[in-house]
């Protein structure tokens, strides 16, 4: 039985222009979203409840490791600025975990420059260096950078589940 709503029609729209990175089955989709009260939350991921209640056995509220956002306080989403790209993700994603229940990774960018990230089991979102942004990143080194003295925490994400249903979005 769904817990969550379900996407409202313009939500859906925006969600089927970003790509999502997947993890197994599961389907992520980092997102900007503006809040109905205005506020802008730059790192949020929106997925489908069933994947996620089915892989970790909890709903949201019972995960206590989480944040989270209901989709009815979204009033409109697009493609996080603080995302990897999709492919880079994936590839972490299919890399799996450099230990339990956390990933450590280094991004090299087109300049050269790397930085190391420590982050849990969902890698979409780090902090970029000022100039930089996902276009920059050239390559990810998974499980590297464990020993890296100025490795960064990537930066902490939102949830949103919503309620699957037969009119979800084509891309997701």
């Amino acid at each position: 039985m769904a817990q969550f709503a379900p996407l409202p029609r313009h939500l859906r729209e925006a969600l089927e222009r970003i790509e999502p990175s997947r993890d197994g089955d599961r389907l992520y989709l980092p997102c900007e979203v503006t809040l109905r009260d205005g506020r802008v939350l730059s790192n949020v991921y929106i997925v489908p409840e069933g994947p996620y209640v089915q892989f970790f056995d909890a709903y949201s509220e019972q995960d206590q490791a989480k944040k989270w956002v209901k989709v009815e306080e979204i009033a409109a989403v697009r493609e996080s600025p603080n995302r990897l790209p999709a492919r880079f993700a994936n590839e972490l994603y299919r890399s799996g975990e450099s230990g339990m229940g956390y990933t450590i990774f280094t991004v090299v960018f087109a300049d050269g420059s790397r930085q190391a990230f420590g982050t849990g089991n969902a890698v979409d979102f780090i902090h970029y260096p000022e100039g930089a942004g996902p276009l920059d990143v050239a390559k990810v080194l998974p499980h590297e950078g464990r020993q890296d003295p100025a490795i960064a925490k990537a930066p902490e994400a939102l949830w949103c589940f919503y309620a699957e249903d037969a009119q979800g979005p084509t891309a997701v």
